[in-house]
């Protein structure tokens, strides 16, 4: 490169170089006074929401179970079937208890017979009144043991408990039940209710009657307003929760363990004082603070440091206490704080 090159790319440089020094300065003259953003504080309603995750449950969902060992002889219901409440669910042989209810019933007529001629004989003091004692004990026993049998019988037929939908059956025609086989899965879910675990820290705000959003984000379904129906009275140990349930009448399309997320208004108020959450900064001691604004000349204000007591947040917005220094219309720096001083004048950008 010659010496002209070489002197013309260090003028262009050191030229360079100066405009943006220039251009800096000048930026600096035009942003001595920061620029902030600012909200008013508000007298208005506010309300604290958290979110669990629920479960739908209902207590008529069942497997169904025979209470005596049989041979089914017919099923009388499908899967899918509607079934009323006592309606007849399968049937079950009853040869053998027939038989012995035949059996008791001809040893009863017989015992009723020899009761009868030892109260006569006792009567005409023939016979003693331990005979007469033996022959209605005889009687009572089998009474008893005859009216088993019945009960027994009774029990070869299986009923619906309540009224539903035979969800599965899995006993067959001809198939050996017992009282721990499950014959069908019936299900009911006319009425459900959503269950959900809250943390122990939300105890004291949540009780029946709080008002709560339930949605389902793994169905097509609509949001419900529901409200709390009970609150539990224990906290689970593991994971430090209490239990909440609300109910939902008239279902039609909710079914037992469907995932449900459910949004808990754990505090409502009608009015209160509401800032912007982001407005509030912390000092070296820990303590909430904002920067209030006030007038000073034509477009520029003087900053106050001003403290507070934050009830709660929810939303971008924050809840506080009452406070002498801030009114509904107060100005406050919602953004852009940082680094401000007492001292400091700022624009509202």
């Amino acid at each position: 490169m010659n010496k002209i090159s070489t002197l013309s790319l260090i003028l262009l440089i050191i030229f360079s170089c100066s405009e943006e020094v220039k251009e800096n300065e000048e930026g600096k003259k035009e942003n001595l006074i920061p620029l902030v953003v600012a909200t008013e504080a508000q007298n208005k309603s506010f309300a604290h929401k958290i979110k669990v995750q629920g479960n739908v449950a209902t207590n008529k969902d069942i497997l169904l179970n025979s209470e005596m060992s049989g041979l089914i002889t017919q099923m009388h219901v499908n899967s899918g079937n509607s079934v009323k409440k006592g309606q007849l669910i399968l049937s079950m042989d009853e040869s053998i208890i027939n038989a012995n209810i035949s059996e008791l019933k001809s040893q009863l007529e017989y015992a009723n017979y020899m009761l009868g001629k030892q109260v006569d004989l006792f009567e005409k003091e023939l016979g003693t009144e331990l005979d007469k004692k033996t022959a209605e004990n005889q009687v009572n026993s089998l009474e008893a043991k005859l009216k088993t049998l019945e009960v027994q019988k009774s029990k070869m037929n299986v009923i619906a408990p309540f009224s539903g939908i035979v969800d599965e059956v899995y006993a067959k025609t001809g198939q050996l039940v017992a009282p721990q086989m499950p014959i069908l899965r019936l299900v009911n879910n006319t009425q459900v209710e959503i269950i959900a675990s809250v943390s122990e820290k939300h105890f004291k705000n949540v009780k029946k009657g709080t008002e709560l959003n339930v949605s389902f984000p793994n169905y097509d379904l609509e949001s419900m307003n529901l409200k709390v129906k009970s609150v539990g009275n224990f906290i689970e140990p593991t994971n430090r929760t209490f239990t909440i349930r609300t109910e939902v009448n008239n279902n039609t399309s909710l079914m037992p363990n469907m995932l449900a997320e459910v949004e808990i208004t754990d505090l409502k108020i009608d009015s209160g004082l509401v800032i912007p959450s982001k407005s509030i900064l912390k000092n070296q001691n820990n303590n909430d603070y904002v920067w209030i604004l006030k007038k000073s000349k034509k477009e520029t204000y003087t900053v106050e440091q001003i403290f507070i007591n934050t009830i709660t947040s929810y939303n971008g917005e924050a809840l506080i206490e009452e406070n002498k220094s801030i009114n509904a219309g107060t100005l406050i720096i919602e953004s852009g704080a940082r680094g401000i001083t007492k001292k400091d004048i700022v624009r509202i950008k």
